[in-house]
């Protein structure tokens, strides 16, 4: 979630459920994984109109769902 530092608080988000049988989420065997994620997650011009950057700073808040792990 990319956290809207202004007063209005319209903070952007988007998740995605990993495949576990992906390469992308695992050891990686080379310099590179594929590359797994949310690439449209906000256009530049949104990013660089809002509130999402203050001084040079952004914040990104992630969450982690680790309920369909197998206990270890």
């Amino acid at each position: 979630m990319l956290m809207d530092q202004g007063p209005s608080r319209k903070h952007l988000g988007d998740a995605f459920k990993p495949d576990p049988h992906s390469s992308s989420f695992r050891r990686p065997t080379a310099e590179m994984n594929i590359a797994s994620g949310c690439p449209l997650f906000v256009a530049q011009s949104i990013l660089e109109a809002g509130n999402y950057i203050k001084d040079d700073t952004i914040f990104i808040k992630v969450t982690v769902d680790t309920s369909d792990l197998p206990d270890p």
